[in-house]
């Protein structure tokens, strides 16, 4: 029977048992972590029992097993548990996508309201910042050229990841939704410039209706067709990455001039500067943590030097964030390897990730307290070594060594993209006083062709595409129906992002530009109402079934 310790005679709070090392078979309680602070005494870590003294006076820096005190290690899961949060919101695209359209609502009717259009219109054009080299933009620029960029590295990480381990790997599962998206580009461009045939001005805005939302289309299929089957959904993903990858180059061919071609080398060396950074951020994680920040900075450096590079040379400089988005590395480096096998072998006794995406947290279960493991020898409990609650994990919310940096920079930048960046995008982009529009916007071609290249020419050119494919053997998406294809080709009508952006590139400094963006927004909507409009029989007949 091993020696009952000795405690001292003052008051024990009786919802906390303290541990003492001179009895290493006693049976511990899991203590409350808030009441760390408030322990009276600590024994000392080689004391026997025989020479254990408690003592009553407090110590200055408690300490709770190797992942540090209790109360750190309390804020810290309360901050993972937060940012895994937000991640989760960010990557759910019904939420997303409807948040966004209330923005730029809230936009266009904060614009035309008397006691808020003018004070919106000063905060959009004013300057925050006074830097030189040509950088005094305004509040509006610096978002549509500045934040946006975020948007465009995530898109660029996605297009990577896509091409090395999704759907865009396998060529014959790519080639119907690329001809998709080519139907769907070039039809709307037809339609817009058979409407603006006698207006060189309004024929700039050629590409306008050419994009798709990939974030409203995705909440509006699964809100207006919600028996459209995981095939369905994973056609329109890659549609809209297709889409997004020609609207890229769209911008960069026909809204870009290479004013001072020189400054196109610098970007190149600011993508290198990237490229090798990133990839040795990946590598020293193991190797030597302290350089892991240096690398990140220097990175950073020389993506800001590419944006300002493209900036300079007369071309978007939001183009910068999609080619830092495809050079960043997808595949893991050997010590992320062996540090993901580590971290497998080690799951039994480490807690998981909280901070990442459940597909990339261990799976195994814990052993039991009788069972042994490396750190127990047999015969041995883990509880007979560490009291209980005194976990060694350290919660790390950047770092995630199962993942590639693309998935880990993508698992970052997610929710600062579509919960902070695009919303701010589209709610400045429909500030739009329509007192000044009147009653021309009807009789408006660009407004017209927009709308119209939206609402008809997207979903014709998919659909016919569609068509043809099938007739040249390939199959479409399993499970579809030509009811859901139709609904699906006519969602792909919704083009915000892209669209809103492409209208500011072509009619800067124009009074076309309220119209362009009108009719965008007008076409997106009426492309969701056709459906809504199209899918009420069904419902119906759902109804009296049930």
């Amino acid at each position: 029977m091993p020696p009952t310790p000795t405690f001292p005679a003052f008051s024990v709070n009786p919802r906390r048992q303290d541990y003492d090392d001179s009895n290493p078979q006693q049976n511990l309680k899991p203590f409350n972590p808030r009441q760390s602070d408030s322990r009276s005494s600590d024994t000392q870590p080689n004391s026997g029992p025989s020479d254990s003294k408690p003592s009553n006076a407090r110590p200055s820096n408690p300490q709770r097993g190797r992942g540090g005190s209790d109360r750190d290690r309390h804020n810290r899961l309360h901050h993972s548990n937060f940012f895994a949060a937000l991640s989760s919101l960010a990557e759910n695209d019904r939420i997303t996508g409807l948040f966004m359209m209330a923005c730029a609502l809230a936009g266009l009717i904060l614009a035309n309201l008397p006691e808020t259009g003018p004070g919106l219109n000063a905060l959009a054009a004013w300057i925050p910042l006074d830097l030189p080299g040509g950088l005094s933009l305004s509040l509006k620029d610096w978002i549509q050229d500045g934040l946006l960029t975020i948007f465009f590295l995530t898109m660029g990480l996605d297009l990577r990841q896509e091409a090395a381990t999704g759907t865009l790997r396998d060529h014959r599962q790519v080639l119907l939704p690329m001809l998709a998206a080519l139907g769907g580009v070039a039809v709307p461009i037809l339609i817009y410039c058979l409407f603006n045939l006698g207006s060189p001005a309004g024929l700039r805005g050629w590409a306008v209706p050419t994009a798709t939302d990939v974030a409203f289309s995705l909440a509006a299929l699964q809100l207006l067709l919600p028996k459209a089957g995981p095939a369905l959904q994973a056609f329109l993903m890659t549609l809209a990455i297709f889409d997004d990858l020609i609207g890229v180059l769209l911008i960069a061919l026909g809204y870009s001039s290479a004013v001072q071609p020189c400054w196109l080398l610098v970007c190149l060396v600011g993508l290198v500067v990237w490229a090798l950074l990133i990839r040795a951020a990946s590598r020293s994680a193991r190797l030597w943590r302290p350089l892991v920040p240096l690398c990140l900075l220097g990175a950073l450096a020389g993506g800001l030097l590419a944006w300002y590079s493209l900036f300079k040379a007369g071309i978007h400089p939001v183009l910068a964030g999609v080619a830092m988005g495809l050079l960043t590395p997808v595949a893991r480096s050997k010590a992320a390897e062996a540090e993901a096998t580590e971290a497998e072998e080690s799951s039994a006794n480490t807690a998981p990730d909280i901070t990442e995406p459940s597909e990339h947290r261990p799976t195994e279960t814990e052993p039991s307290e009788t069972e042994p493991t490396e750190t127990n020898p047999p015969g041995t409990s883990q509880a007979n070594t560490e009291p209980a609650g005194f976990e060694p994990t350290v919660i790390e919310p950047s770092r995630n060594p199962t993942s590639s940096p693309a998935e880990r920079l993508d698992h970052f930048l997610t929710p600062l993209s579509a919960l902070v960046v695009l919303p701010f995008f589209a709610f400045f982009s429909l500030s739009i006083p329509l007192n000044q529009l009147g009653t021309g916007l009807l009789t408006d071609r660009v407004f017209w062709g927009a709308t119209l290249g939206l609402a008809l020419g997207k979903p014709l050119g998919i659909l016919t595409m569609v068509i043809l494919a099938g007739h040249l053997g390939l199959r479409r998406p399993a499970g579809s129906t030509t009811g859901n294809m139709i609904g699906l080709c006519q969602l792909c009508g919704i083009g915000f992002t892209m669209s809103f952006l492409i209208a500011n590139l072509a009619f800067a400094g124009s009074p076309h530009l309220e119209t362009a963006l009108l009719g965008v927004l007008a076409g997106s909507i009426l492309s969701v109402l056709v459906v809504a409009v199209g899918t009420i029989p069904g419902r119906l007949r759902s109804a009296r079934h049930t």
